[in-house]
């Protein structure tokens, strides 16, 4: 096992260069620019000029590529021009709240999603299967953002359950955990909804498959119960094809941050990824970038390992 996560972290190598890459080229041939932003809309050509200059933006792409590669492996991120700060810093500040968010999100979704999808597939063609049906359809297709809205308005707004918004209560200082999980409540939820609706589809999928084959049968006809059969036999196997589903929901989930951490002003990173595309802040962009890529790499390796935890017959030599 060792040997092919070894083997795995040095083909993710060129994965990840390439995505500098082509990040890099994406980013630098965007209209507009740092200089302009910095300069400000009213600047002179001559002052935008000299503050492209003095970023060193004016040099050839391949220049500033091999630059900026050369200053990340030796762990240098960049220095953001508009907030006057280590990009390392700045992601250090915001990736553990991100991280709390995604994993909040990502543990809910599937404490949900899986026993959702046993039960349906368990109960297939009846009254609940229809109506749990209904409500993942009209979950999967509801924009985060409107969602969000929505629990605003009803838990923060109305009945005032949780905060609107924010990380902690603004008249304190001290930090604590119920004041933490009561702000992150709702922006967790919002991630989450979308996540449950496309799994316990896919969950319910696989476990009608996995209940008509023989070995089910046989499992039924020992007498073994219920219980037993659904989560001890066929849900194992069931797991196996949504593994690769779960190691492939770190980008979305951090897509679906970004707009999530808008609306309810978290100070993650997703607030910081926006607001960096709109100050046009190339290096924090480009760093942010690169550790995402990172987190997807990982989580597909995270994903080839849990196949051997969950199919004995799945070994890596």
């Amino acid at each position: 096992m060792s040997t092919f996560i070894a083997r795995r972290l040095l083909w993710s190598i060129p994965t990840l260069l390439g995505v500098t890459m082509l990040t890099f080229l994406l980013i630098h041939i965007a209209p507009g620019g740092p200089a302009l932003a910095l300069a400000g809309q009213r600047a002179t050509p001559a002052q935008i000029a000299a503050v492209t200059h003095a970023l060193g933006l004016d040099r050839p792409l391949y220049v500033q590529y091999a630059r900026w590669l050369g200053a990340l492996l030796h762990g240098d991120l960049g220095f953001s021009y508009v907030q006057q700060s280590p990009v390392a810093l700045l992601v250090a500040q915001r990736l553990p709240q991100t991280l709390l968010l995604m994993g909040s999100a990502l543990l809910a979704s599937v404490l949900l999603a899986v026993p959702l999808g046993v039960y349906q597939a368990y109960r297939r063609n009846t009254a609940f299967d229809r109506v749990a049906s209904v409500f993942v359809f009209l979950s999967w297709s509801m924009p985060t953002f409107w969602f969000g809205t929505i629990l605003i308005a009803i838990f923060a707004v109305t009945l005032r359950w949780f905060p609107v918004g924010g990380l902690q209560t603004i008249d304190t200082t001290a930090f604590d955990w119920p004041t933490r999980i009561a702000h992150l409540v709702m922006p967790a939820a919002t991630l989450a909804i979308v996540s449950v609706a496309g799994w316990s589809r896919y969950i319910r999928g696989s476990m009608i498959e996995q209940l008509r084959e023989d070995y089910t049968r046989t499992a039924v006809a020992k007498g073994l119960s219920t219980r037993r059969v659904l989560f001890r036999h066929t849900l194992r196997n069931a797991l196996i094809p949504f593994i690769t589903l779960l190691g492939a929901t770190v980008p979305a989930l951090f897509g679906g941050a970004i707009i999530t951490e808008q609306i309810f002003a978290y100070p993650g990173m997703g607030q910081l990824f926006w607001q960096s595309a709109i100050d046009r802040d190339y290096p924090t962009l480009l760093g942010m970038t690169v550790l995402t890529g990172a987190l997807v790499v990982l989580g597909n390796l995270f994903a080839d390992v849990m196949y051997a935890v969950v199919d004995p017959r799945v070994r890596y030599d």
